[in-house]
This record gives structure tokens, C-alpha cells and sequence, in this order.
């Protein structure tokens, strides 16, 4: 046992103290920490490139600070905090910005009646140069790393990413802020417009490139970017075969608006194009094995002092997180579901409905003009004629391609049906209620399995005869009896001599008829960011962002000042494709390929069902109501307030967005323990039908 200090020792050690701290005092006295000090310890930190960010509590929510580090160091430091007081915070924020815009510092003194934004900016702009250090902040997530990261789930982003994977891309992710892929993608309905394809050859149909073209400036009123249409027509035929080539079906050609020839291509079991080619892409994404994080909004894209893509700030349920980036493909889609910016470009438009998934919001060209992209033909805004007015369904042209005519309550025709989307939404509104009917026979629904959809949906009236057709619809019988006749003579002989019609595919004589009350709504936002030839975006000067790609519904140029039906599933896999090469072939150019790093987490990862608990009496249960595609059917069983042997059934929703739904619904019934419906973004429809499925629900 060692000895215990003597009284003796215990002096000396508290003497050999304070002689130490005599000497710390004596040194920091004689030589303070001077600016000149702390100047040379800013110039020596050593700091890692990449894109940080960090936030911290302001005066209305969390603010943050985000700092470029480049090979020479600070590159950028900006602030945003959209919680704070316009007036105060929000200015204090500006104020800085514009400070460290003109002199690049780490330190800032508070702005005067803003000292709690002010903090908040001070205490997350420490975090982030800690980041930026390599060193762990807690609270704050690690910057991951990509080399392309593909901004939009839907039908150009995913090809985006395929493409890029099929040319050697090693370490691509694809952002995508809804709980489901597609996009406005899955809602497509007509096909792929192509020219010189070996399908249309094999149905002896005579058409070219040339023509297309022609077809397709034309729609657009000559406001297309011609250099971009040429790419798009001259790809076409290639990407008809790319998208059989992965496992898709775009093999019967038919006859569409604006077209010429019969252009379009459509899955042979003429059903819609939108979620066959989703399933086909999801397909392919899987077995490349490229991660898509769901529910993950991108927020800001991060260039460095000369311009180049540096990263991607995005948010998840997990909160805020930056992804260091070679490249990025910005897929967003339009803002057809922004009813605020639709009305700032086009306020003819205010107060019209849209076809758009709710995701459509404009978010990409917000974050890419905020990089300096600039825009073009953004106020050219599309409306679809043929959409119901009470439930936003939007009714195929493939409809009035195979056959069906248009109405007004009058039972008169007033439009050559298959003319621009623009001429005929124009034609439609121009009517007494600005609405109209679509009709058509049993040989045009024999003809469209899709139609089946739109019967399912109760959207649809079905009569025996065109007296009862007039009757349950309430238009002028005699009139429309006159019409039908009318125009079953006109295709005998082939030729539309009231409205010019060219494709008259079926006289419209077999019953039991059919009527959807149909009126435009907006459809697609032609304008959006200036891109190339190669999909490189471009400022308003022409010049390259290096490093930005964008392709789809974000991109303007394309379709000019109207859209024809067929060109815009074309417009994503084409310019998708191309972005997803551009992409890859910057990346090779600059530092190469690296090894994944980010991989998307299953749906079963960590997921522990819960107990999913109800008041109902003990028994067994069944209930449906009417879902997106038809009857949605709810089975279950009840003992001591547990339900039991959930399944949900809805065999003719749509497999990428009701399916998807149904799946996600029960699951988060499991992960909450609550027998209530979370509305799934995107399939509203199917969430409603399984919320009345359940309340309809009795013991058997």
C-alpha cells in the first residue's frame, strides 16, 4: 500500500500550482490573442472541399449556414432562414449574404435588431466550419457523396438514371420528394410519338423524321427551339426500341392529335403508357441496383466560385443533409400543380383544375434560377380538352384517336376532334357552359382497354340507345340523333365535310353508347429552364452551368406554345437518356467515376409492427367503396379492440400508384397502431377508397 501524502507534500504541490498558473497568467498577459493571432489561425484551418450545411435556433425557427469549400479553400458562406420575420430576420439574412458576398468571412458581427437571428446564423455557420473540418457536430448529419444525383422520380429522371448506369456511371441516386415514383409520368395515358420505327414500317405506315418534325413546330405555333426538336425526332425511334429493349411493350401504332401520319406508340394491350413504361423503369432501376430515396426533398443546389455543381441540399424525415456532387440532372417536372405560379405566367389560366400529380410545383426551376439558369416559354401553359370536370380524370386522346366525337348540350359537333390541344381546349371553352361530352360506341371502348378505367370510376354514361344517351345526359335528343347519323354517313364515305376531320376510324353505329362530360384543364407547363442539345442548362446568355443537366416537364424549348399529345412521353425518354450520358461523360472528364456510397433503405428496415387498435366490437368485418380504378374491398377481424388478418384488396388500381398506396396505407396502420388512413400523396383517389372501404366495413 503506498504511503499517504504528508502535510509537508501537500504544500509543495499547492505551491508547484500556483507557480503554473502564475506563468499561464504571465504569458497570456504578455502575449494576448490579437487579431493578427486569430487571423493567422482562420488562414491555417484546414478544411475539406465539399458542401456543408448546418442550422441552429433563430427567431422564428431553425436558420442555417452553408459553406462551399473548393481545393483552395472557402469558396461561399450563405445563410437562409425562411421561418424568420420578413422584416427583421429575413433582412438581417440578406444583409449578410449580400456582406459575404462582397468580403468572404467567418466571423460577423450581429445586425442590429436582429441579435436572435443573428446567433442562430452565428452558432449554425460554427457547426458547418466545424463539418467542413471533418470533424462530428451533434445533432448535425454527415455530408454523403454521389458523383450524379438525379433530382425527380418520374419518367426523365429515371431514365436519366438508367442511361447514366448503362454507360458505366458507378455511384448515381435519384431524389424524389412523393412517397411513389412516376410523376406526372404515371398518368400518361396516349404513348410515344416516333418516326421511321420498325413498327410503323411493319404496318406499311409512311412516315419521317422530316415530317415529324414538321408535325411538331407546327403544334407549337414555330416558338419550339428547333435544334431541340430536331434531336427529339431524330431520337425517337431509338427510344421506342430502348424502352422494349428493358422490358417494355410500345409496339401497336396509332393515330393522334396533330399528328400526320399514325405516329404514337402504345403498349399492345392498348392500355395506358404511363404506368406500363413506370414499371418497366422501376424494373431496370432496381436491377442496376441505383437507389432512390423516397420522400426526400431536394431544397438547394451548391455551386462553387466558378459556377461548377458542387451539391445538393436535401430533407428527409430525418431532417436537412447535403450531398457532395459532380453532377446533377434536374428532373422536377413542371408546375401544373401550382396554381399560384400558373396564374403569375399565364392569369388567363386562374382558377382552372389540372390533370398534374400534386408534386408538380415548380420546386427545380425554382433552384435552378437561383444558380442563374434562365428560362424560356414559361408562360406557355397547356390545357387537356378531354378532362372530367368533377374528378379531374383526365380522358386519353386516344379516346377521340379511336373514334369518339364531341358534343356540345346542344347534341351538335363543333370542332375537328383530333386538331391541337390548344384549338380544341379553345373550341370547348367557347361553348355556352364551357364544357362538353364526349361520345363514343361500344367498337371505340372494345377498341381502348383504358376506357375501362374511366367506367369503373362511375365517369361514364352507358345507354342503349342515343335517345337514352341524350336522356340520361340532358342533351338535345333530336339534335343528337341527327349528329350520330350525320357523321356515321360522313365516314361511309370517308370524308368530314363539317370539320376536316381526317381519321374516322369507326362509324359509331354499335351499342350500348357512351358519354363523359369532358372540359379543359391545365395539363402541361411547356416553359421552364434553357437547356442544349446535350441537356446542358444553360444561363440567359447561353453560357454552361458545369455540371447542371435537366431533362422532362422542367425543360422548356421542346414543345413551343403547344404540346401535341404523344410528344411529351417522347420529350423524357429522349432528353432523359441524354441527360443521364451528359451527366456520366462530365463525370469521366472530371475526377471519374467512384464507388456507391448511398443506398436506399427498405421498406422493412427496423420496422416493428405495432398492435392496431379499435373500438369496434370483436367479429369479423368487410367493407368496399369505389377506389381510382374500381371497387376497393376491406377485410378484417376484430378481438379485445385488436385488428386482425388486415388485407386490403383493390385488383384494378393502378399497380405503380394505388398498389403502391394500398401497401403504404396498411403498413403505416402497422408502424402507428392506429386504424385510420394516412393519405398517400399522389393516389388521393385510392386513399379515400380504402377510408370509405373501412367505414363501410360491417360484422359479418
Amino acid at each position: 500500500m503506498g504511503k499517504q501524502p504528508t502535510n509537508k507534500n501537500k504544500g509543495n504541490i499547492v505551491g508547484l500550482f500556483l507557480m503554473v498558473l502564475a506563468a499561464v497568467i504571465t504569458i497570456i498577459i504578455a502575449f494576448p490573442v490579437t487579431d493578427g493571432v486569430r487571423k493567422y489561425i482562420k488562414d491555417n484551418t484546414k478544411y475539406i472541399a465539399g458542401t456543408y450545411s448546418a442550422a441552429d435556433k433563430g427567431f422564428g425557427g431553425n436558420v442555417r449556414a452553408t459553406v462551399v469549400v473548393g481545393d483552395n479553400g472557402i469558396e461561399n458562406i450563405s445563410f437562409e432562414g425562411k421561418s424568420e420575420t420578413p422584416d427583421i430576420g429575413g433582412a438581417a439574412i440578406q444583409k449578410l449574404n449580400d456582406k459575404m458576398k462582397a468580403n468572404l468571412d467567418t466571423e460577423f458581427d450581429s445586425v442590429s435588431g436582429a441579435t436572435i437571428t443573428s446567433s442562430g446564423l452565428k452558432h449554425a455557420l460554427k457547426k458547418a466550419l466545424l463539418k467542413a473540418q471533418g470533424k462530428e457536430v451533434k445533432g448535425e448529419r454527415k455530408p454523403q457523396s454521389a458523383d450524379i444525383v438525379v433530382i425527380g422520380a418520374g419518367g426523365a429522371g429515371m431514365s436519366a438514371a438508367i442511361e447514366a448506369a448503362q454507360k458505366g456511371a458507378t455511384n448515381v441516386v435519384i431524389l424524389e420528394k412523393m412517397p411513389i415514383t412516376g410523376g406526372n409520368t404515371v398518368r400518361a395515358t396516349g404513348g410515344l410519338n416516333a418516326s421511321e420505327t420498325q413498327y410503323q414500317k411493319r404496318d406499311s405506315i409512311e412516315d419521317s423524321n422530316e415530317l415529324f418534325y414538321q408535325d411538331t413546330m407546327k403544334g407549337g405555333k414555330n416558338l419550339n427551339d428547333p435544334e431541340l426538336v430536331r434531336t427529339l425526332v431524330e431520337n425517337s425511334a431509338a427510344a421506342v426500341d430502348w424502352v422494349n429493349s428493358i422490358g417494355g411493350d410500345l409496339s401497336v401504332v396509332g393515330q393522334f392529335g396533330g399528328a400526320s401520319v399514325k405516329r404514337i406508340h402504345r403498349p399492345s394491350d392498348t392500355s395506358a403508357v404511363g404506368p406500363m413504361l413506370v414499371k418497366t423503369l422501376n424494373a431496370k432501376l432496381d436491377e442496376l441496383g441505383v437507389p432512390v430515396l423516397l420522400e426526400t426533398k431536394a431544397t438547394k443546389i451548391f455551386a462553387d466560385k466558378d459556377g461548377k455543381i458542387t451539391g445538393v441540399e436535401a430533407e428527409d424525415e430525418n431532417g436537412v443533409f447535403v450531398i457532395n456532387t459532380k453532377a446533377v440532372v434536374l428532373a422536377t417536372g413542371g408546375f401544373g400543380a401550382n396554381p399560384q405560379m400558373v396564374a403569375k405566367y399565364a392569369p388567363q389560366l386562374e382558377g382552372f383544375i389540372t390533370t398534374n400529380h400534386v408534386g408538380a410545383t415548380g420546386d427545380g426551376i425554382e433552384m435552378a434560377t437561383e444558380l442563374g439558369a434562365g428560362l424560356t416559354d414559361i408562360e406557355q401553359i397547356q390545357t387537356h380538352p378531354t378532362v372530367n370536370p368533377d374528378t379531374a380524370t383526365m380522358y386519353t386522346e386516344g379516346v377521340r384517336g379511336n373514334g369518339a366525337i364531341l358534343v356540345n348540350d346542344d347534341g351538335k359537333r363543333f370542332v375537328n376532334e383530333l386538331d391541337t390541344r390548344d384549338v380544341v381546349s379553345a373550341a370547348i371553352m367557347a361553348q355556352p357552359n364551357g364544357e362538353s361530352w364526349l361520345v363514343f360506341d361500344t367498337a371505340v371502348r372494345e377498341s381502348l382497354s383504358a376506357i375501362e378505367k374511366y367506367i369503373n370510376e362511375g365517369i361514364i354514361v352507358e345507354a342503349n340507345s342515343i335517345e337514352e344517351l341524350a336522356q340520361k345526359t340532358g342533351v338535345n335528343e333530336a339534335n343528337l340523333v341527327a349528329t350520330m347519323q350525320e357523321y356515321a354517313a360522313m365516314q361511309a364515305v370517308g370524308k368530314d365535310s363539317e370539320f376536316s376531320r381526317k381519321s374516322m376510324e369507326v362509324p359509331l353505329t354499335k351499342p350500348p353508347y357512351f358519354a363523359g362530360k369532358a372540359k379543359p384543364a391545365v395539363h402541361h407547363t411547356m416553359g421552364g429552364v434553357k437547356i442544349n442539345k446535350e441537356t446542358q442548362v444553360l444561363k440567359e446568355d447561353g453560357s454552361v452551368i458545369p455540371g447542371f443537366f435537366a431533362a422532362g416537364e422542367v425543360v422548356g424549348g421542346v414543345h413551343g406554345a403547344n404540346r401535341l399529345g404523344g410528344n411529351a412521353v417522347t420529350d423524357i425518354v429522349v432528353f432523359g437518356r441524354i441527360a443521364g450520358d451528359s451527366a456520366n461523360k462530365y463525370v469521366l472528364d472530371n475526377g471519374g467515376n467512384t464507388e456507391r456510397t448511398i443506398t436506399a433503405q427498405t421498406e422493412d428496415a427496423n420496422f416493428v409492427a405495432k398492435d392496431i387498435k379499435t373500438k369496434l366490437k370483436d367479429g369479423s368485418y368487410k367493407g368496399s367503396a369505389k377506389g381510382f380504378g374500381g371497387d376497393i374491398e376491406v377485410t378484417f377481424t376484430v378481438k379485445k379492440g385488436i385488428v386482425n388478418d388486415l388485407e386490403i384488396s383493390g385488383p384494378k388500381e393502378t399497380t405503380e400508384i394505388g398498389g403502391k398506396a394500398i401497401n403504404k396505407i396498411k403498413k403505416g396502420m402497422q408502424k402507428s397502431g392506429k386504424f385510420e388512413v394516412d393519405n398517400v400523396s399522389g393516389a388521393s383517389v385510392t386513399s379515400k377508397g380504402i377510408t370509405d372501404a373501412i367505414n363501410n366495413a360491417k360484422l359479418q
